[in-house]
């Protein structure tokens, strides 16, 4: 059963909800397909400089619409000079990331400021925290009031202790986010509950408290403003970051867990593309028959695909034993009502070529041999099936 949720946050859940708000994805301000010279190629293989480019091109492009004719003839000029620049940084071949964040993060705040004043600057130095923790713990004293700020400041303390952050800072930021869960009585019970947890590892507790912060900033609210800058905590936390950032409350509060979208293109191919559309009538059968706990699921699909992209190794460890075939669940199905036939054929029938495309764009994008991209893909392809089916099975009546 769904635990309550604050009246104040429960509005504002509802209003997400139907304005249809989605999850900001990790992609780059141009088509990473197309990448040709080794500063786009560069942007595109790594998911802090790609949040950057995208957060760079959707300030420059409400700037373009807001500001005067002369105003906007100016930041075309200086953006035509910083893209000089950018690519200048195709000579450091060796320290291509390292001469790019900078460029990039100093554009943010400054095309950001014509249109997002409040946030531009914040989000630019945390996306800086893995090239530069001690100049983004400095970065961070900027704002003493922003909880936001605080638990980056214990994250910095905990993960990153070249940034310099010390246990007294971190402890008074601590204690500075924690008061600021003091009107959500709810998401404070769930934190004490993990803090008072003691087969909880004190790596998730942080990032439990970090991931709440996140989502009182409300980037989910203003996903076309404010692109989520965070998600390098995922391939540097591992488990930890996934814990901690996925279903946690089983109810619609789950819509916003700050779930970075899946990094590439790998499930916006044609064979998972076919997979996912047969089992959409399936899915939207069983979730009108469910209740809020469906949001939690959802988040879980969410960070299945964004781990998929991310740590394709944690996908080469060998299933449980008597982990589930989805495939024979799914000819075994018998409800025709819940899930047609032809639609469960359908279904059958993807499932190859979606292993297939899933094996060949781990081999190209991340580098597994041909072996591993197999493995990978084919449990991949199992955990995506199965959890869908789970939902299905529990809100269709068919088996």
């Amino acid at each position: 059963m769904a635990r309550p949720v604050h009246p104040l946050r429960s509005m504002l859940l509802l209003v997400g909800l139907l304005l249809n708000v989605g999850t900001p994805a990790v992609a780059a301000s141009f088509d990473c397909q197309k990448a040709s010279t080794p500063v786009e190629r560069a942007i595109c293989a790594s998911p802090e400089l790609s949040e950057l480019d995208s957060t760079l091109g959707a300030h420059y492009n409400r700037a373009i619409a807001k500001l005067a004719p002369d105003q906007r003839d100016a930041l075309r000029s200086g953006q035509r000079t910083w893209l000089k620049a950018r690519n200048a940084c195709a000579a450091e071949q060796d320290k291509l990331a390292a001469c790019l964040l900078p460029l990039l993060s100093q554009r943010v705040v400054e095309v950001g400021k014509l249109t997002q004043p409040d946030t531009a600057a914040l989000d630019a130095t945390i996306a800086s925290i893995p090239y530069h923790p001690a100049e983004a713990a400095q970065g961070l004293k900027r704002y003493p009031s922003s909880e936001l700020a605080a638990a980056w400041r214990v994250y910095l303390h905990r993960f990153e202790p070249a940034s310099g952050v010390t246990q007294e800072e971190a402890e008074a930021s601590r204690q500075q986010a924690l008061k600021a869960l003091a009107d959500d009585d709810f998401a404070r019970s769930v934190f004490s509950d993990i803090e008072n947890d003691q087969s909880v590892s004190r790596d998730r507790v942080e990032l439990t408290l970090l991931r709440m912060m996140i989502e009182r900033a409300q980037y989910a609210f203003f996903a076309d403003q404010r692109a989520y800058v965070h998600c390098f905590v995922f391939s540097r936390q591992g488990e930890a970051a996934y814990d901690a950032f996925g279903s946690l409350y089983g109810s619609t509060r789950d819509t916003f867990a700050p779930i970075c979208g899946p990094q590439g293109n790998l499930f916006e191919q044609g064979p998972w593309k076919q997979l996912s559309s047969s089992f959409d009538e399936a899915l939207s059968t069983a979730s009108g028959n469910a209740g809020t706990i469906r949001f939690a699921s959802y988040a879980d699909w969410h960070l299945m695909a964004l781990r998929a992209t991310v740590s394709p190794w944690d996908f080469l460890k060998a299933p449980a034993a008597k982990a589930d075939d989805p495939e024979q669940s799914v000819r075994d199905w018998t409800d025709e009502k819940s899930w047609p036939k032809e639609q469960r054929q359908q279904a059958l029938a993807a499932v190859e070529p979606a292993r297939q495309a899933t094996s060949t764009w781990l081999q190209h994008e991340r580098g597994l041999s041909a072996d591993e991209g197999q493995k990978a893909a084919r449990e991949i392809v199992r955990q995506w099936m199965s959890q869908r089916l789970d939902l299905i099975s529990e809100n269709s009546g068919g088996e």
